[in-house]
């Protein structure tokens, strides 16, 4: 008989979850993400919230660089340039978002990076590496953050980051409107 060692589960944080969740609600605040790297997984995470059904719109899963140029306009020329995990892409998708015909969106996050080894021979960025921006009327805020593990732990260790940046950041600068 073989033994299964189980690793350690990384769990999200529900309570940063819960607090953007509850501030969107209150606030009648309506989010729509894009998202590259997260591929759906932060929308799955969004739908677990109890108030979503209040705020949240939905995401565009744009993975794939034809996606960004199609959906997002993203130029072509860029993703080639700076490669699409880079802060450049994820502010261009986020640029994008906000011009789609989704017209009752108040706030904005994009999001791309690697999770695991990419083939392109021009992305030199480190396995971990993630950008996500968010944008509430003319404010936008871009991260830069580093994680480590497996491709799940990094996907995970973004959500609760974003989660958590989001909670701090919107509260700030809704109160300036």
């Amino acid at each position: 008989m073989v033994d299964i060692i189980a690793k350690p589960v990384m769990q999200i944080d529900d309570e940063a979850l819960a607090a953007c969740g509850e501030f969107l609600q209150a606030h009648g605040l309506k989010l729509l993400c894009a998202e590259s790297m997260t591929a759906g997984y932060l929308s799955s995470l969004w739908s677990l919230e109890f108030h979503s059904g209040d705020y949240f719109l939905g995401s565009l899963v744009c993975y794939d660089d034809q996606c960004k140029t199609q959906l997002l306009a993203v130029p072509k020329n860029k993703i080639e340039k700076y490669c699409a995990e880079s802060a450049v892409i994820t502010l261009r998708m986020l640029d994008g978002l906000t011009r789609t015909s989704i017209t009752n969106a108040d706030v904005f996050i994009s999001i791309t990076g690697l999770a695991f080894k990419t083939n392109n021979p021009k992305q030199k960025r480190e396995i971990g590496t993630v950008y996500y921006a968010f944008r509430y009327q003319r404010e936008k805020r871009i991260y830069k953050k580093k994680f480590s593990g497996d491709p799940s732990a990094i996907l995970i260790q973004t959500c609760n980051s974003l989660f958590r940046d989001l909670i701090t950041w919107l509260p700030r600068v809704t109160s300036k409107s």
